[in-house]
């Protein structure tokens, strides 16, 4: 009698970031105002930029004249985030729990993203 071979039942792997919640209805190859900025500067094309750009190319408030970096607003990245959190928190839990999760992953992040690194600067603008 021959088993049949047993086949492992792979789970899907459920992510908990916030960042899976910033537009779903957003399909993956849109293109972003960066694009355009991308196709017109040739030295940009290598630069790394924040994932999901759909929603986190709102937080980009420049990039150098040599192409290498892209700068990205900190005040902005919190916003892109506080609409991710959920909507029964107050706004000071949601406004905490945003900057918490920048810190935690963009700002020690970048730090390991190499010599093309995006560079997150304090514009002081508020929300």
């Amino acid at each position: 009698m021959r088993r049949k071979p047993k086949t492992k039942k792979i789970k899907p792997r459920v992510s908990t970031s916030p960042a899976d919640k910033l537009g779903p209805d957003v399909k993956p190859k849109n293109r972003t105002w960066f694009d355009d900025v991308i196709d017109d500067n040739d030295d940009l094309s290598g630069c790394i930029l924040l994932e999901p750009r759909e929603q986190l190319d709102e937080a980009i408030v420049g990039w150098d004249p040599d192409g290498k970096h892209v700068y990205y607003s900190y005040e902005k990245l919190i916003a892109c985030y506080y609409e991710a959190f959920d909507d029964e928190a107050d706004e000071c839990e949601r406004m905490t729990q945003a900057t918490e999760w920048v810190d935690y992953n963009i700002v020690r992040g970048v730090v390991y993203m190499g010599d093309r690194q995006p560079v997150l600067i304090r514009t002081g603008e508020r929300m």
